[in-house]
């Protein structure tokens, strides 16, 4: 069975029965708790459901009548490329280090890998900070700013200037595109200069990005490649693109996938 029919058969089952249990979900679905609980975190993420106290229970976001077919987004989809992305850029990291951590689906399964390393985090992403309020391990500072809903981000001038008033060992960001002529681009205005920010703030920068990224463009320009540091993508990326990127001076990783 794959990621997303889990997914999906997870969300239906919620939509009957309200709450459940991870090892109920799992002898329903045949697999593993671990299995099981790396879904429900992508459904948490997306919106369809969240995790009560201790993971033991989840509860929809929504009434149950509300939902009625579920349509995961391709988030969803492309989670264990990303949660591949996530253990490659955890294992970079340095214990108690100072970290900026950027909004986006990739960035937020790093920051379920870095608990462990008991790091000092500074961010925007409202799903990144409801996710360490539950550690004590984790010391997490959120910058003011204005809710923007869809994405779920603290936005504008004094989320700026939260950014700027601190010097963080490391940034960990995602980007919508990356090309070689165009370099990194994103899908938001609102995001670009907050973004701009991060990458002053940190000594050392992570771009976090999955294969299907690399080689096209969206919306809004943030910076060329000379401007990228460190690129973390998957074992899927274009060689070419990857060599590429490489003779420009960027720090090409790439995590490898479970088969």
């Amino acid at each position: 069975m794959q990621a997303e029919e889990r997914r999906s058969k997870i969300v239906n089952y919620l939509r009957d029965n309200e709450f459940c249990s991870l090892e109920e979900l799992s002898r329903m679905l045949n697999v593993s708790v671990s299995t099981v609980r790396r879904d429900v975190n992508c459904l948490s993420l997306e919106g369809y459901l969240r995790r009560t106290h201790g993971g033991a229970q989840m509860i929809l976001n929504q009434p149950a009548n509300m939902l009625a077919v579920v349509d995961l987004p391709n988030n969803a989809v492309h989670s264990d490329t990303k949660m591949a992305i996530a253990r490659y850029c955890a294992s970079l990291i340095l214990p108690g280090q100072t970290i900026i951590m950027d909004a986006g689906s990739t960035v937020y399964y790093v920051a379920q890998q870095l608990v462990s390393k008991h790091p000092i985090v500074v961010t925007n992403s409202l799903p990144i900070s409801n996710l360490y309020s539950g550690y004590s391990q984790v010391e997490t500072h959120v910058v003011g700013g204005v809710i923007y809903p869809r994405l779920g981000v603290l936005t504008g001038p004094k989320a700026e200037e939260g950014f700027a008033s601190i010097h963080a060992d490391v940034a960990i960001m995602g980007a919508a595109g990356l090309t070689l002529n165009e370099g990194l681009t994103n899908t938001h205005a609102l995001l670009i200069d907050m973004q701009l920010t991060m990458i002053r703030s940190a000594r050392k920068v992570f771009f976090c990005m999955d294969s299907t990224k690399l080689g096209n463009s969206s919306l809004f320009y943030l910076c060329k490649t000379d401007k990228i540091q460190n690129l973390i993508t998957d074992e899927r990326a274009d060689p070419t693109m990857v060599e590429a990127l490489r003779e420009k001076g960027v720090n090409v990783y790439l995590a490898p996938i479970s088969h």
